[in-house]
């Protein structure tokens, strides 16, 4: 064999071999990504976040109806203790109840503000291919307390 040849083959060995390490080194990546998409472990991380999600979610709008109930609670006390006439309130029981009621309110607005981030995140999982199948509502939750209207 001529020494050209001899050369001609090795380089030709060389670039196949090449060629299919870079192939299996892609396959090998995509089978790693695989696994940490969809592989059991990440099946069920995915499957627990949407279940603790939904919670936070459930826990956020009770946590609402409770500090809407404070605000009532707050006007009912003020209004059985000082009569329902604001006007004859002395300016510090005045300066009280606002106080009062506005803090009251900054308190929902956060409230209202951390379940519509929890809703906001849970459904843009919910809106990934490699997320969906592991949803536990079929009902995404509502966007936002958009009905809700601060006094």
């Amino acid at each position: 064999m001529k020494k050209s040849t001899i050369i001609i083959i090795v380089i030709a060995v060389v670039i196949f071999l090449s060629a299919g390490g870079s192939i299996l080194w892609w396959v090998n990546q995509a089978t790693i990504v695989a696994q940490n998409e969809f592989g059991p472990q990440a099946a069920l991380q995915k499957y627990e976040w949407f279940i603790d999600q939904a919670n936070a979610i459930a826990k956020a709008d009770k946590d609402i109806a409770l500090f809407e109930q404070k605000r009532v609670d707050i006007e009912t006390q003020y209004d059985k203790t000082y009569g329902t006439d604001r006007s004859k309130w002395s300016p510090s029981i005045q300066a009280q109840y606002n106080q009062a009621i506005q803090t009251g309110r900054d308190d929902l607005i956060a409230v209202v503000s951390n379940r519509n981030g929890l809703v906001k995140e849970y459904n843009a999982q919910s809106e990934k291919f490699n997320w969906e199948p592991f949803m536990t509502r079929s009902d995404l939750p509502q966007k936002t307390f958009s009905d809700y209207v601060v006094k």
